[in-house]
């Protein structure tokens, strides 16, 4: 009978071993199901390439801080992009794009620094910076479902191959964006990157309104 207790003991044990092991391997595997940037590999039509990332580019890119301490690249100087692609805006109007460009992309900054709070609703007040409307609820909806799991988002780099201005007003303009990162899941608990980086290629059109001086982000669309 006392071995009978010492085997089922032992079984015991070893089952609680393996569903401890199994629940850490689904919070820190990319792959996992619980994994945010698995969910985010199969939405919204993002381009993904795993393991060693690497410049394509022939050219250098220029560093390009962004908000929230994420370093950034640009490979695209904005007054260039302006004056090559749409040489109809001049003076004013040529200043104008280079700072929807600026607030742009201190705005996707903004973003991925936002995956690193602890609750939702400090989420939302850095959120609140550089999205509003629809897309800001849709954003802070799916952000919850990870947040309250405690697995954020850490982004190495941003790198903008492209920011072009399609049109300008005073009070909105549309931009056309490629742009890639690189990224880990987040350990919230423990404030630490967990699993497999991933950069991810992001193509968008995207649309923006003034807000008091600032430029923020109403709307983006993939580009197929």
């Amino acid at each position: 009978m006392r071995k009978m207790n010492y085997l089922f003991g032992a079984l015991a044990l070893g089952l609680g071993i393996l569903v401890g092991t199994l629940g850490v391997s689904l919070l820190t595997n990319s792959g996992s199901p619980t994994s945010f940037i698995s969910k985010l590999r199969g939405q919204d039509k993002i381009q993904t390439v795993s393991g060693t990332v690497s410049n394509p580019l022939q050219t250098p890119p220029d560093t390009n801080p962004v908000e929230d301490g994420l370093p950034g690249k640009d490979t695209t100087d904005s007054l260039d992009v302006t004056e090559k692609d749409h040489d109809s805006l001049t003076g004013k109007e040529s200043l104008l794009a280079q700072q929807i460009i600026t607030d742009y992309k201190q705005n996707i900054g903004t973003f991925f620094g936002a995956w690193k709070s602890t609750d939702i609703a400090a989420f939302r007040t850095k959120l609140a910076k550089a999205y509003t409307g629809d897309l800001f609820e849709k954003h802070a909806r799916r952000a919850e479902e990870y947040l309250v799991q405690g697995i954020g988002l850490d982004v190495s780099q941003i790198v903008f191959d492209q920011v072009d201005v399609e049109s300008v007003s005073d009070n909105a303009a549309t931009l056309r964006v490629d742009y890639r990162y690189t990224a880990r899941d987040y350990n919230l608990t423990d404030g630490a990157p967990v699993g497999e980086a991933h950069e991810q290629i992001v193509q968008v059109r995207v649309n923006l309104i003034k807000q008091n001086s600032r430029w923020v982000i109403t709307g983006e669309s993939t580009i197929q």
